[in-house]
């Protein structure tokens, strides 16, 4: 089989603001440096001050555990080698060129960590990467099935309020493209991308999916015959006009083609 023998298929477009990506690991970086001394301080103040330095040691002893747990938080999601931005890219990089996902874009007070330009509008994606079980029940999301862990783990991953983030995503996009009388549909969806993870959602606001279910749930969703390549671009072109967005690189995937018979 030779190289007649495959179609080179271009793929999905991505666009990360490389800025925001480095500023964050420094932000991530320092917080827990910061907790670290501040934990530092409380252990002198209780060994070298006294009754009153072991009062006084209170006070950096709090700030510093939750500054420290908060930065190592930030720290597993910015600094690790798989950040979500780059699982995403990876699950759904066979979309095809008629698909762009942004990484980050600065869209007015928001910055929207992950929106995807389908033939059909807009996606914005809430991704979280933490493994184990996740509930959803009358409007409240919790971890379930995580022990201990659940309090005293360092770093651990963030649930949130997915279904906020959600809202806040959709609302600023729409808002933002509204400004430019681009009557696009935009909708969100909800992502635990890891592997590991069980989800208990009892009548969500917005669709959930594991990341094995995200490409078919995203390649089910109608395309709107008037939103053109051209439109199309021009929504990507205005949701990455804040930031150091890197120009996407063209990547081809090979794909089979049968020969005809002699």
């Amino acid at each position: 089989m030779g190289f007649a023998d495959f179609l080179v298929d271009p793929l999905m477009k991505v666009y990360r603001d490389v800025d925001y990506v480095r500023k964050r690991k420094r932000i991530a970086t320092v917080a827990a440096i910061a907790g670290v001394a501040l934990l530092g301080s409380a252990f002198w103040l209780a060994s070298t001050g006294g009754q009153s330095g072991i009062f006084i040691a209170y006070l950096p002893l709090l700030a510093g555990t939750v500054i420290f747990h908060l930065g190592m938080q930030q720290v597993g999601k910015w600094n690790r080698a798989q950040r979500n931005d780059v699982i995403l890219d990876t699950l759904l990089k066979d979309l095809g060129d008629r698909y762009a996902l942004i990484h980050y874009a600065r869209v007015g007070k928001r910055t929207v960590e992950h929106a995807l330009i389908h033939p059909g509008g807009v996606l914005t994606i809430s991704a979280r990467e933490l493994p184990g079980g996740v509930a959803y029940r009358d409007g409240r999301w919790r971890k379930v099935g995580q022990g201990l862990s659940r309090f005293i783990g360092m770093g651990g991953a963030y649930l949130g309020n997915p279904t906020a983030d959600a809202k806040a995503d959709t609302q600023a996009v729409s808002d933002r493209l509204g400004e430019d009388q681009w009557p696009v549909d935009v909708d969100a969806v909800i992502a635990f991308i890891n592997p590991r993870i069980k989800i208990d959602a009892v009548e969500p606001d917005y669709p959930v999916t594991n990341g094995e279910g995200l490409r078919p749930y995203i390649a089910s969703l109608p395309s709107d015959a008037s939103l053109q390549s051209a439109q199309r671009q021009r929504i990507v072109e205005v949701l990455t006009g804040e930031g150091a967005f890197a120009a996407p690189q063209a990547v081809p995937t090979r794909r089979p083609v049968k020969r005809r018979a002699a």
